[in-house]
């Protein structure tokens, strides 16, 4: 097969490729060389760069390893490796002999866009790919997925998802995909496969995968706070969310006992989170809010210019000093769906006139400020914790 002249033999031979692309391991990152050549307004020069890529390639056809079918019955393998301009993915399933067996290959070079996403946001954009061209591997098979890096636990452990994030997610929880720390080389087609896929020595590490063999880890504080506040002409109301080490969710729903403004019933979420947060023992947290006003006051960026939120800012400003570590966060609320949860909770449980609804915990919580002098301005405030029915 002798070498492409010009654009349109070039454009031919990358029409074969990619008719057998599932038989090449690496395809993507094997024609990157000359890919450029494919764009508008570039000069056809095929230079020696371009001429080795290519007789690589011819290597790879002459030698190239037969792929199996697969047995049903048996689970199958995933290996996906992301990397600076490409992603791949191979799925293998073990014989009789339990050797593992090459079934599919499949690369992905990354358009422009793409080459911006962080190196665990490739991973989970080559597991993405994957599942939607293997689609019927999938759906006939369970999958064992070996990665450096859990995407689907990445991707729900995010506080905000925004609109790639929510895609991957409702994709990976439609399959059952196992996920396996990659640590060891098993089986010689994996180790051809990581070959074929090697680093560029420019390519800084990432610690978005932790592990021993780059001594780094991931520091995440213990727990997650987020608070928001509403009122209305009939009642007020406040939602606490709190998020575990181990991503579980403790929710509570507050009905305020008096009309406030909207600040206030802001400043009441907040410092109630605190307490609770105080009374469980949590020392590091991070602190998320909707609220801009809220957040820069305390941050001390903008002044408290309102008198009736001078008690709320200084009981606030009392209980972050009794966290070891605490951050605050302002989130937009069209970017957090967590704050419209807690918003439109808070706001539901403010009953009108004659409503009911069944609390099973019922405690009463006083705000006193820290100024003995603003001691009569503190506010009672009626909890209803609601606990989730098996």
């Amino acid at each position: 097969m002798p070498p492409p002249r010009n654009l349109k033999e070039l454009q031919s031979s990358q029409g074969n490729l990619a008719f057998i692309r599932r038989f090449i391991s690496n395809i993507a990152g094997r024609c990157q060389p000359f890919n450029h050549l494919m764009k508008k307004e570039v000069s056809f020069q095929w230079d020696e760069g371009c001429q080795n890529a290519f007789e690589g390639i011819k290597t790879h056809l002459i030698n190239r390893q037969v792929l199996g079918a697969p047995t049903p019955g048996k689970s199958l393998i995933l290996y996906i490796t992301a990397q600076e301009r490409s992603i791949r993915a191979l799925i293998e399933q073990e014989n009789e002999e339990w050797k593992e067996k090459a079934l599919y290959y499949q690369s992905r070079t990354l358009t422009e866009n793409r080459l911006k996403y962080s190196l665990i946001e490739k991973v989970c954009l080559a597991l993405f790919y994957a599942i939607k061209k293997l689609r019927h591997y999938f759906k006939a098979y369970s999958e064992r997925l070996v990665s450096r890096a859990d995407p689907a636990k990445f991707v729900m452990s995010r506080l905000v998802l925004y609109e790639r994030l929510a895609t991957w997610s409702i994709v990976f929880n439609q399959y059952e995909i196992e996920y396996v720390p990659q640590k060891a080389l098993k089986g010689q087609a994996l180790a051809n496969f990581l070959v074929d896929h090697p680093m560029s020595a420019e390519w800084e590490i990432s610690n978005d995968f932790p592990d021993e063999d780059v001594f780094s880890i991931e520091i995440l504080l213990a727990w997650t706070m987020l608070f928001n506040g509403a009122t209305r002409s009939d009642g007020a109301g406040v939602g606490v969310i709190f998020i575990s080490p181990e991503k579980q969710l403790l929710t509570y729903s507050i009905m305020l006992s008096e009309l406030c403004s909207n600040n206030a019933a802001e400043y009441q979420a907040l410092i109630i989170g605190l307490q609770m947060a105080l009374e469980m023992g949590i020392m590091e947290m991070e602190v998320y809010g909707d609220s801009k006003l809220i957040i820069n006051q305390l941050l001390n960026i903008y002044e408290v210019k309102k008198d009736d939120l001078v008690p709320f800012f200084r009981w606030a400003s009392h209980l972050l000093k009794g966290f070891k570590s605490v951050t605050l966060n302002h989130i937009p609320r069209k970017e957090n769906r967590m704050a419209d949860t807690l918003a439109n909770l808070a706001t539901t449980l403010a009953l009108s006139e004659g409503e009911t609804t069944n609390i099973p915990v019922s405690n009463r919580w006083v705000l006193p400020s820290v100024d003995t002098s603003y001691h009569k301005n503190s506010n009672t405030i009626t909890i209803a914790t609601n606990d989730d029915e098996d």
